[in-house]
C-alpha cells in the first residue's frame, strides 16, 4: 500500500497495513470534490519539487495539505487517502486495493472524516423539520463512506473549517438517525459479523455511487468477502457479492429482501409471476432491519419467542427445545446452498398448505414467522433429480399466522407440512424487458412511425409500477391507430394497467382543398381488471381530453385508484410525448412515470383529509384549520419553496371517492417528511 508522509505530502510503499512503523497511520474519510489530486499528479509534483526544493505539501490540495498537518499534529508521519494513495493506471492495483481497502480502514489508528459541508456553529441543531447540517451531509448518502464509518475503532468527524465535531462514539445517537445503524455497533458493542446480513444491507439501501458496480465493491470488506472487481459488469457485481456471501454465511437472510404479506393476503394465481434468489441491488433491502434470523438444524427448532428488554434494548429471544429425533426418510440440516447451472441447490426445509409452497430458512418479524414463497416452475429440464422452483415476485416474503390450538405454530399444526427437502432455486434476475423477453414491437423499429414507446422505457416503467407486461396488441406496420395499440401490464393478480394509443375515427376538418391532415393521436391508461378479459373498452376515448396535441407540454397525469384497495393510496401515472430529433415525419416518443399518493387522517382527528406528496414521502396531510399552523412555521425553513409554494390545500371528505387534488407535486428535492412537520408544531391538537 502507499502512504503519504505527513511531513512533506510525499509517496511511500509499505508492503502491507502491518509493516508500517509505530505509532501507525491516520485515514481520511472524505465526499469526493469534481477535481481531487491523483497518484500521478503527486508523483509529478515530488519530481518538480526535487528540482525546486520546495515542500510539495505546500503545493498540494488544501484538504490533503491540512489532513496532513492534522495527522503530524497528533503525532502521526503517515496518512492514507484514496484519491491519491492508489495507482488507479494499474488495474491490478486498484483491485488489490479496493478488496483491501476496509482492512486499510480498519488498521488505521484513526480516521479523520472531513464535511465540507457541514459548518462548525450549529452543526447539530435541527430546523423545524428535524433536519441539521451534519445529519443532511452528503457524506452519509455515499456508498463508499459506509465502510469507512464501520471499519475503524477510531472516527473523528471534522466541520468544514477542519474543527472537531466529535468522535464515532460521542456521535453514536446522531450517527443512528442519520445512517440507520444502531449504536451498538458504532459504539462497538456489537459486533459487525453478529448483525444479520440484510440488516447490513438496509444501511446501504438509500446510498449512491458513482458507477453501478460500485455497490458491489464497497460492500465486499463489510460482508469479509473477496472477488475480482470488473468494471464494465453492472449489476452482474451485485449479485456476485451475493453469491460470495451465501458461500461464507450461513445467514439466510441474504434472500430476505422485498416487501412481506401476511398470509391472508395470498391470492391464488395459475401463473404467478417470479422473481429470482438474488436482488439486483442494495435497495429492495430497505425495509429488513427488523428481521431476526435463526439458523434452522434438525437438532433443534424453536417452540416459543418472546421480546425481552435489557439496558433499555428490545431483542427477540427464542426458546429451544431438547434436541428432536427426525425420520431418517424426511432428512434433517443444517441449510445448505449451492451455485449450479440450473440454479442454487439448496437443502431447506419446504411447508406445502394448500396450493402454497415455503422455504422455512429461520426468519421472524415482530416475533411472527416470515417464509419464502415459491411457485414451481412448470416447464424446463425434466430430468433433473431435484424440482426447480421461481421465487414468487408479486408475494415473495410471507408472514406466517401462529395458531393458538394447545399453543401449537402453524408449522407444527397438521394443516402444514414441513419436510426437508433438495430443491433448486432460480437465482438469476429475470430478464429486463429491454432484453429479450418482450414481443417484438414493430413501430420501434422505424424511424418514421407516428409514435415509439421504447422497450428500455417499458422496462423502466415496469419498476416503478412493481409490476410486468403483460402483452402488447396493434403494434404492426404500417400502423393506422385503428385499433389502437394496447400495452397491459400486470400490477397485481386483480389489477391490469392498459396504455392505450390510437388515431380518433373522426376525421378533422382539411385546411385545405383535398388536404387531409392525419387524424389526431390519442391515448389514455386505465384499469382493467383481471377477471375482464375483453379489451372493446380500451378503443373508447374523450376527443376533449384524451388528444395528445391538445396536452399541455405533450403530457397529462391520470389519477387512479387501484381495483380492490381499501387504503386511500392513489397512483399518478403520467403519459409524455416527445418529438424525436431523427424523424422527419413528426414521431413521438412515449414516456411513463408513476407515483404514489396518500390520504390519511390529519393528526387532530379531523374527519377531513387533505394530501400532497412526492414519490419519497408526504409533505402534508392536514385538515384547512392546521394548515395555517403548518404554512405559518414554513416561512421560517432555510429553503423557500418546502411549502409556502403549494398554498392552500384543498379539503375533501372522508369518502375516498372523490378526487385528490391534481395540482403538480412538488420536486422530490424540496420534499419534508409530514411526521417531521408536524413534531415541529406539536402544539397542534384541534378537534
Amino acid at each position: 500500500m502507499w502512504l503519504l508522509s505527513t511531513d512533506r505530502a510525499e509517496l511511500r510503499f509499505f508492503i502491507s497495513p502491518d509493516s508500517v512503523p509505530e505509532p501507525g497511520y491516520a485515514s481520511l474519510s472524505h465526499v469526493w470534490d469534481a477535481e481531487e489530486q491523483s497518484f500521478q499528479d503527486l508523483q509529478a509534483l515530488r519530481a518538480e519539487c526535487a528540482v525546486s526544493g520546495q515542500n510539495p505539501r505546500d503545493l498540494v490540495s488544501e484538504k490533503i495539505r491540512r489532513c496532513c498537518e492534522l495527522a503530524q499534529a497528533q503525532g502521526y508521519a503517515w496518512l492514507w487517502a484514496d484519491t491519491c494513495c492508489i495507482d488507479k493506471s494499474s488495474s491490478a492495483e486498484l483491485s488489490e486495493a479496493i478488496n483491501s481497502m476496509f482492512r486499510y480502514y480498519s488498521i488505521a489508528d484513526v480516521c479523520y472524516v472531513y464535511l465540507r459541508d457541514v459548518p462548525t456553529e450549529g452543526a447539530f441543531i435541527g430546523d423545524l423539520t428535524g433536519s441539521s447540517p451534519f445529519r443532511d451531509s452528503r457524506w452519509h448518502r455515499r456508498g463508499w463512506t459506509l465502510q469507512e464509518l464501520l471499519a475503524p475503532s477510531v472516527v473523528f468527524f471534522l466541520s468544514a473549517s477542519w474543527e472537531s465535531l466529535g468522535s464515532k462514539v460521542d456521535l453514536a445517537e446522531q450517527l443512528e438517525e442519520a445512517t440507520g445503524i444502531p449504536q451498538s455497533v458504532l459504539r462497538l458493542q456489537t459486533k459487525l459479523a453478529n448483525i444479520s446480513v440484510a440488516q447490513r444491507m438496509s444501511w446501504a439501501a438509500f446510498r449512491q455511487t458513482t458507477r453501478p458496480e460500485d455497490e458491489a465493491y464497497c460492500l465486499m470488506g463489510i460482508f469479509d468477502v473477496n472477488m475480482p472487481t470488473l468494471y464494465g459488469e453492472g449489476r452482474r457485481a451485485f449479485q456476485r457479492l451475493q453469491e460470495e456471501i451465501m458461500k461464507r454465511n450461513t445467514d439466510t437472510t441474504l434472500f430476505a429482501w422485498g416487501r412481506r404479506f401476511d398470509f391472508d393476503q395470498l391470492q391464488q394465481s395459475s401463473e404467478p409471476v417470479t422473481s429470482s434468489l438474488f436482488s439486483t441491488s442494495p435497495f429492495p433491502f430497505r425495509a429488513c432491519a427488523g428481521l431476526v434470523f435463526q439458523e434452522r438444524s434438525a437438532g433443534s427448532k424453536p417452540v416459543s419467542q418472546k421480546w425481552h428488554t435489557k439496558n433499555g434494548t428490545s431483542q427477540l429471544i427464542f426458546y429451544l427445545r431438547q434436541p428432536m429425533q427426525r425420520p431418517r426418510k424426511t432428512g434433517g440440516g443444517p441449510v445448505s446452498f449451492s451455485i449450479t447451472p440450473h440454479g442454487v441447490l439448496a437443502h431447506v426445509p419446504v411447508a406445502d398448505y394448500r396450493v402454497w409452497t415455503f422455504a422455512d430458512l429461520g426468519w421472524s418479524e415482530n416475533g411472527q414467522r416470515v417464509m419464502l414463497a415459491l411457485a414451481r416452475r412448470r416447464r424446463g429440464v425434466s430430468d433433473l433429480s431435484y424440482p426447480i422452483y421461481n421465487i414468487c415476485g408479486e408475494y415473495r416474503l410471507v408472514r406466517i399466522p401462529t395458531s393458538k390450538h394447545k399453543g401449537c405454530s402453524l408449522l407444527r399444526a397438521p394443516s402444514m407440512r414441513t419436510t426437508w427437502k433438495n430443491i433448486y432455486l432460480s437465482h438469476r434476475p429475470a430478464h429486463s424487458p429491454a432484453q429479450s423477453s418482450l414481443p417484438a414491437i414493430p413501430i420501434n423499429h422505424c424511424v418514421a412511425a407516428p409514435f415509439r414507446f421504447p422497450e428500455r422505457r417499458i422496462a423502466n416503467f415496469a419498476r416503478l409500477a412493481n409490476g410486468s407486461l403483460e402483452s402488447i396488441q396493434n403494434a404492426g406496420l404500417p400502423w393506422e391507430g385503428d385499433p389502437p395499440t394496447t400495452f397491459t401490464f400486470r400490477i397485481s393478480n386483480v389489477n391490469f394497467l392498459v396504455i392505450t394509443v390510437g388515431r380518433c375515427a373522426v376525421p378533422p376538418t382539411p385546411t385545405v382543398f383535398n388536404d387531409r391532415p392525419p387524424a389526431p393521436m390519442w391515448a389514455n391508461l386505465q384499469w382493467n381488471p383481471a377477471e375482464d378479459t375483453t379489451l372493446t373498452n380500451m378503443a373508447a376515448h374523450d376527443c376533449a381530453t384524451d388528444h395528445v396535441m391538445k396536452w399541455q407540454e405533450l403530457k397529462k397525469t391520470f389519477v387512479l385508484l387501484p381495483e380492490n384497495t381499501a387504503r386511500k393510496g392513489y397512483k399518478f401515472f403520467t403519459l409524455s410525448f416527445t418529438r424525436c430529433p431523427l424523424s422527419s415525419s413528426g414521431t413521438l416518443i412515449l414516456d411513463v412515470s408513476v407515483e404514489e399518493r396518500f390520504s390519511t387522517r390529519c393528526p387532530c382527528q379531523s374527519n377531513t383529509y387533505s394530501s400532497y406528496s412526492s414519490s419519497s414521502s408526504t409533505l402534508a396531510s392536514v385538515c384547512s384549520s392546521c394548515w395555517g399552523d403548518v404554512h405559518e412555521l414554513s416561512s421560517n425553513l432555510p429553503r423557500g419553496d418546502i411549502l409556502p409554494g403549494l398554498g392552500k390545500p384543498e379539503e375533501h371528505a372522508a369518502d375516498v371517492s372523490r378526487p385528490v387534488p391534481t395540482s403538480p407535486p412538488v420536486s422530490p428535492s424540496s420534499i419534508v417528511s409530514f411526521k417531521r412537520i408536524m413534531r415541529a408544531i406539536g402544539h397542534c391538537s384541534r378537534t
